[in-house]
């Protein structure tokens, strides 16, 4: 979520079927941006909700912002960032200009995950679907309404809208683009320049100390050659991030108590803590483990834990 603590799979899937045995709807679709979203519903989502999910990008990999500063077209000179991501804009800017009482879930899923992999797997991510997938053969209009100013518009399978740029922002880079952003723009010798270059050193700061410090700690447990593999180690298609989704809690507050927050951009080493756990290593170990790897945390606030644990 945008704001700390963070939603873990585990607690939305547990909603979801307490929501769904209440009987509080009587289908759902689900639109999920983020980076890694499909690890939201692999192996988690089960069929018989009546729920049909699609998600920005599969279980390892980025998602990608576009209509970012410096791209063709860029966003007007007073937002310094990223107005959208690819998947996202993808499906809304698709449902604007369609009739939504002919197009399919289905169809949008094909335009959208077509637009979304921006023609190469270096600027794009692979949409995709989980659940009832069965639910993909609805119309749009039951689930987001229509315009009606579309409806003598006819559907074809080359109505795919064309990307503005043939190239996007790695998402995880998205907030560098920002600060570099507003660094460009300030003036030269002023207050605001160096502000800015603060923030961006800053920044840049947060993310070594976070890599640098989930790699220690992979070595110190693992030693220095397993400790790589076990970091990077992707579980098979179909098979959840993490058998043990308290252990996963548990491990990232603490290697937190002890090398500070996470942050959005420390997201990325999840998958590295919930590997921790699917080998066994228990608290204790990591709690070791962290305290060697961080002597110190930075007093940047992107390190600090005012805002509290990701989990």
């Amino acid at each position: 979520m945008p704001t700390s603590p963070y939603l873990y799979a585990s607690d939305l899937i547990e909603v979801l079927k307490k929501k769904h045995a209440s009987g509080t709807y009587k289908s759902m679709v689900f639109y999920l941006e983020a980076c890694e979203s499909g690890s939201i519903f692999e192996g988690l989502l089960p069929e018989g909700l009546n729920i049909y999910a699609t998600t920005a990008a599969n279980a390892e990999e980025s998602s990608w912002g576009t209509y970012c500063p410096g791209e063709n077209p860029s966003p007007p000179p007073e937002f310094g960032t990223c107005l959208g991501d690819l998947y996202s804009v993808a499906w809304m800017e698709d449902s604007a200009i369609h009739n939504l009482h002919t197009e399919t879930l289905h169809q949008q899923y094909q335009l959208v995950k077509e637009r979304t992999f921006n023609g190469n797997s270096m600027y794009g991510s692979h949409v995709m679907q989980y659940g009832d997938i069965g639910i993909s053969s609805n119309n749009l209009f039951l689930y987001l309404g229509t315009n009606p100013a579309n409806e003598n518009f006819t559907f074809v399978d080359n109505n795919s809208l064309k990307l503005p740029s043939k190239t996007a922002v790695n998402q995880r880079d998205a907030d560098l683009v920002h600060f570099w952003d507003k660094y460009l723009k300030a003036p030269e010798g002023s207050p605001r320049k160096a502000a800015a270059e603060k923030q961006v050193m800053e920044v840049m700061s947060h993310r070594m100390h976070i890599d640098s410090s989930v790699k220690l700690i992979g070595k110190l447990l693992f030693g220095i050659e397993k400790g790589q593999e076990i970091l990077s180690s992707v579980r098979p298609s179909g098979e959840p991030l993490v058998d043990d989704w308290d252990c996963l809690k548990s491990l990232v507050t603490t290697f937190e108590t002890h090398c500070g927050s996470l942050s959005q951009y420390g997201m990325k080493h999840m998958r590295s803590f919930a590997n921790f756990c699917n080998a066994g290593i228990r608290r204790e170990q990591l709690a070791d483990a962290s305290a060697h790897a961080c002597t110190s945390v930075p007093s940047n606030p992107w390190s600090s834990l005012h805002g509290g644990f990701s989990a």
